[in-house]
């Protein structure tokens, strides 16, 4: 009678790998927008269904949360690992949405390279999350996710001291700086999704 009651606790992790594939597709798509020499005018619609997919699998995580009497690892961190993948979608659409929005279509310095390394950080998170549930020592793709973090920092910094020098419209320069500012967002909420993981493999070891 009562083990009907129990979760399956599998739905969570499948939850977890389902969200993250959608997000790295999301990146992959990111980043060959940024990597044209021409802007897709379409970006947005490409990258939108993946998002409302995304929020849906998060939503469907904290409703089960909410009639789990049982689950694998401890609720907080099951709500905020979920909520942190679901940003970084979040995010991505966003900085997209925002190229449409401002009608920008030259090649921005740093985004190609911001946007391969967001790219890289959530292949990373998607290897731990692919066998979380067996609470493996995935600390390694954890630490490659912060030290790509760093990277990012260091080419935000560098690519935002040329756009000082030699963006002469302010307009434009407050344009293209808030396009590398949500691209180094994404970076930083993969970091911290990463320390979560970090944080639910090291209570469960």
């Amino acid at each position: 009678m009562f083990k009907g009651l129990l979760p399956k606790e599998e739905k969570y992790f499948e939850d977890f790998k389902d969200i993250i594939t959608h997000v790295e597709e999301m990146a992959r798509i990111t980043h060959e927008f940024f990597a044209s020499d021409i802007y897709e005018k379409d970006i947005y619609l490409r990258l939108k269904p993946l998002e409302k997919r995304c929020d849906e699998i998060s939503t469907k995580v904290i409703k089960r949360l909410n009639n789990t009497f049982i689950t694998p690892f401890d609720r907080e961190d099951i709500f905020s690992l979920i909520k942190k993948i679901d940003s970084i979608s979040d995010i991505l659409l966003g900085t997209v949405a925002r190229i449409d929005i401002y009608n920008i279509t030259e090649k921005i310095d740093g985004a190609e390279q911001l946007s391969m390394i967001i790219f890289r950080q959530i292949k990373e998170l998607e290897i731990v999350l692919q066998d979380l549930k067996n609470k493996g020592k995935q600390i390694n793709e954890c630490k490659a996710v912060k030290d790509l973090e760093t990277e990012a920092d260091n080419i935000y910094r560098s690519t935002l001291k040329k756009l000082f020098v030699e963006e002469k419209d302010a307009i434009t320069l407050f344009k293209k700086k808030e396009i590398l500012d949500m691209l180094e967002k994404a970076c930083d909420k993969c970091q911290s999704t990463a320390n979560v993981i970090i944080s639910i493999l090291i209570k469960n070891s």
